[in-house]
């Protein structure tokens, strides 16, 4: 479960149950949301398939009112939340992920593509390596640097040619045809794009600048559409009922809580091309929005009303679960807090940030049996997400409490080493590789950080 406040305007870092939230210098926060990657991933795995990623792409989720999506390496598509709120259907969502994945299926990743050699491009590929670290929770040393703000600098080295976006649209059909999705709502979209071109560059949007060409690629998905017969063809039920539930806990969480309480929660997509019903919203995922909303405002006897009702017809349902958790920790209840947890774990045995909440749930019980299962429970989240800073500090928390003081105190140095704090790396490590009878693989660990920091090695 995301728990996103806003603080006047400035994003800070904080984890509440399921959601790491970075912040940069701007109005841009990256999230770990455990409900909205794991449901876009399952929308995107046919798409990541037919492109040749059997077991799938990941998806981190950036908080900015601006309509964008990009890749920066590896098998990760980055999407912002304004194109997630803004897109007019659920195959345009769908759409845009298909042509980023089709950027990297074509190769067409930013840091080996030939810009990278311009010496004068240094700032922005900073800002792109940034956005990928944060993203992937491995530093929030960059905070200062990546997603904020759209300089010319980081629009120049965004920018791809029109002949990788054209690449990548044909890319974006081919894996939308093969997964039966309809590139309506993709053509629909470029065609708006295209329209942008008239502008002042000032109100052009960030994924123009940033995705060229988009007069001269509408004719790709023109001809696309007159040529295929079954461009009508609607996404499943299910598929639609799960993109709009995370559309609309998405929305709960970025706009604020009083316009969400006098605006209605609703999608308004259309359910196909020639079809202008709108998708039908589950009542329950619509209380689910608006139990976040006053959970946000802070009331929450209010939000746990509205989920206890939820539960009451979807007791298993994982989200849901992590949820409770997240209100009784906010309580200060943290004994009931880990029932929810481990309720919505049993469901998810493999989700790190369902683990990481109860990790947290655990520790601040802070009872000696509750110690040693946070202990087991964040060592199997930090196997899954061994880059992330903010589980090893909660890790060397519960090893601290334990005592099990020098694994604390390593974990604490590649904490500081993640985030780019070389001088509390350097001196907790130099303090565990002068320590007698340390136990080796610490040992080795602590001499590993020296070395990678070019700090002299204590003499044995």
């Amino acid at each position: 479960m995301t728990i996103l406040r806003r603080f006047c305007a400035v994003f800070m870092l904080f984890v509440l149950s399921g959601l790491v939230s970075v912040s940069t210098s701007s109005a841009s926060t990256v999230i770990r949301d455990s409900e909205l990657e794991a449901g876009l991933e399952y929308l995107s795995a046919d798409l990541a398939r037919a492109a040749g990623f059997r077991d799938g792409i990941s998806i981190r989720i950036i908080i900015d009112p601006s309509y964008n999506a990009f890749v920066a390496g590896g098998k990760t598509v980055y999407i912002y939340s304004g194109l997630l709120l803004k897109a007019r259907s659920a195959e345009e969502i769908l759409g845009v992920i298909a042509h980023e994945i089709g950027h990297l299926a074509a190769g067409h990743v930013p840091l080996r593509s030939e810009a990278s050699k311009d010496a004068g491009l240094a700032t922005a590929l900073a800002t792109v390596a940034a956005a990928a670290a944060i993203a992937t929770g491995a530093t929030d040393a960059a905070v200062g640097l990546a997603i904020g703000g759209v300089d010319s600098g980081k629009r120049q080295y965004l920018k791809t040619s029109s002949r990788d976006e054209s690449i990548a649209d044909e890319w974006a059909i081919k894996l939308l045809d093969e997964a039966q999705i309809s590139s309506f709502g993709l053509a629909d979209f470029m065609r708006r794009l295209a329209g942008q071109r008239a502008l002042p560059q000032a109100r052009q949007s960030v994924y123009y600048s940033s995705h060229p060409g988009a007069a001269e690629r509408l004719s790709t998905f023109n001809d696309h559409m007159q040529r295929t017969r079954d461009e009508d063809r609607q996404l499943n039920e299910n598929d639609l009922a799960l993109l709009s539930r995370l559309v609309l806990k998405l929305s709960a969480y970025v706009y604020p809580a009083e316009r969400n309480l006098k605006t209605p929660f609703e999608v308004n997509w259309p359910r196909s091309y020639q079809d202008n019903q709108p998708v039908r919203v589950a009542r329950s995922h619509i209380n689910y929005a608006a139990a976040i909303t006053y959970y946000r405002r802070g009331d929450l006897d209010k939000a746990k009303q509205m989920i206890d009702a939820i539960l009451q017809s979807a007791p298993k349902d994982s989200w849901f679960l992590e949820f409770a958790g997240d209100i009784h920790m906010s309580r200060a209840e943290p004994e009931k807090a880990i029932g929810f947890f481990q309720k919505a774990l049993a469901g998810r045995p493999d989700d790190p940030l369902i683990g990481l909440s109860l990790g947290r749930a655990l520790i601040a019980s802070n009872k000696p049996e509750s110690l040693t299962q946070a202990v087991s429970v964040l060592e199997k989240v930090l196997e899954k997400e061994p880059n992330w800073a903010f589980v090893k500090r909660q890790l060397a928390i519960a090893y601290g409490r334990t005592g099990q003081l020098h694994l604390a105190d390593i974990l604490l140095a590649e904490e500081a080493l993640l985030k780019g704090d070389t001088q509390r790396a350097i001196t907790l490590a130099s303090r565990l590789a002068k320590t007698p009878d340390m136990d080796k693989a610490v040992h080795t660990r602590a001499l590993d950080i020296l070395f990678e920091l070019n700090v002299p090695l204590p003499v044995q």
